[in-house]
């Protein structure tokens, strides 16, 4: 399925947000397109079942159709078409492949995205293996070694992220919502896909 940048755009925003409701209205504002722009891509997008689309009051809101298998495929290829914010964040997204095998899942979140080499440190959310922590203890050890930032380490277990999830913790949902993904993205949508079907049942 051929996306456009507008596309994505709102794709990973319903994903990122998929415990909102929003209407369309809405929607558009966050992403800044028009209200028309997005009304095209929902009706786009309920045809391909891709969202569903409900009646609350007076207000049409639409949501992520996690019942929908394509879904999950649209969505990570929306979500991998995502560039690193700037330059700084494209090389620590190289450097940071050396702890790849002791997290599941790697979120650089915080003032770096915005601020890039000026930020004072590094924010990064890792999801783990609870038996892999002294592992990713020395590969942060490493990569400080060679980086000029320190890096801020928010650990996370699978059972720990569902936990925060269900509760709408607010430092994991502002990570999930702003965060710039580094890998990841089976785990991450299983564990929002689980949440939001954990809501509707």
């Amino acid at each position: 399925m051929v996306l456009t940048r507008n596309e994505k755009q709102l794709l990973s925003y319903l994903w990122r947000n998929y415990a909102e409701r929003l209407s369309i209205n809405e929607l558009a504002k966050r992403i800044d397109i028009t209200p028309k722009g997005a009304y095209k891509i929902l009706q786009k997008f309920e045809k391909e079942g891709l969202v569903i689309k409900e009646k609350i009051a007076n207000a049409t809101i639409h949501h992520l159709n996690f019942d929908n298998s394509k879904t999950e495929d649209v969505v990570k290829y929306a979500l991998k078409s995502e560039q690193a914010p700037n330059s700084y964040v494209k090389v620590i997204e190289k450097d940071l492949q050396l702890i790849k095998k002791a997290a599941k899942a790697a979120i650089v979140f915080g003032s770096v995205l915005t601020k890039g080499l000026k930020a004072n440190d590094l924010d990064l959310l890792a999801l783990i293996d609870k038996k892999k922590f002294p592992e990713l203890k020395a590969k942060i050890k490493e990569f400080e070694s060679i980086s000029p930032k320190k890096i801020h380490l928010v650990v996370q277990t699978e059972q720990d992220f569902k936990k925060n999830l269900r509760k709408r913790d607010p430092i994991i949902r502002e990570i999930l919502r702003r965060g710039y993904i580094l890998w990841g993205y089976d785990l991450l949508y299983k564990l929002s896909e689980n949440d939001a079907n954990r809501k509707e049942n």
